[in-house]
């Protein structure tokens, strides 16, 4: 090792500084290749975990939009089903039927002179809940009427309509008597009750 030493030391300057600068290069450069290649791992892993990453956000972008679709689709079933059982509700509802038919009379100027329920006659899927009326009032009362119950939610079918004109009427627009059944629906519980309340 001294005889190294000692060469070493008898050479001119500009062969010991290239001797120095080839020295530090090769452990500049075998630092440098080891470094590197470790950043190298170190990047190529770090893209293997972005793409992965990646991946899952979009299936969890995925996931959500379907998740946020089948919710709206959901709300909007059921405010379908909240307006169809208004439509043809699970039960008769007879008073509240009743008491909307007596309004809508009031509201068009008629005089309901008779009311009868008569009995639920049950169908494939719903059951058809007959009242029979009568109502007096002048032609146009009597339209309105029609027009008012129509425009309730529930399914409402006027069948049977009569009308007549009642005589010995004074002066102005003559007075009429409408007889019809009023069908009215619920929805019929295959599994359940038939009760109608």
């Amino acid at each position: 090792m001294n005889n190294l030493l000692q060469k070493l030391l008898r050479l001119k300057t500009p062969v010991k500084i290239a001797a120095t600068v080839g020295v530090m290069a090769a452990i500049f450069g075998i630092y440098g290749g080891l470094f590197y290649l470790d950043v190298q791992d170190q990047i190529k892993a770090a893209r293997a975990k972005q793409e992965q990453l990646k991946g899952e956000k979009d299936n969890y972008e995925k996931r959500k939009r379907e998740y946020l679709a089948y919710r709206s689709e959901l709300t909007q079933l059921q405010q379908e089903q909240r307006d169809l059982l208004k439509a043809l509700p699970k039960r008769a509802e007879i008073p509240t039927f009743l008491s909307n038919i007596q309004e809508q009379a009031e509201l068009a100027g008629l005089e309901i002179v008779a009311l009868t329920i008569e009995a639920e006659s049950p169908q494939e899927l719903y059951v058809r809940i007959p009242v029979r009326i009568e109502v007096r009032g002048t032609y146009h009362t009597v339209t309105k009427f029609f027009k008012n119950i129509s425009e309730l939610p529930r399914i409402v079918n006027v069948e049977n309509l009569s009308l007549t004109v009642e005589k010995n009427e004074s002066v102005g627009s003559p007075r009429m008597r409408a007889k019809f059944v009023a069908a009215t629906f619920r929805y019929r519980d295959q599994a359940g009750s038939e009760g109608g309340t």
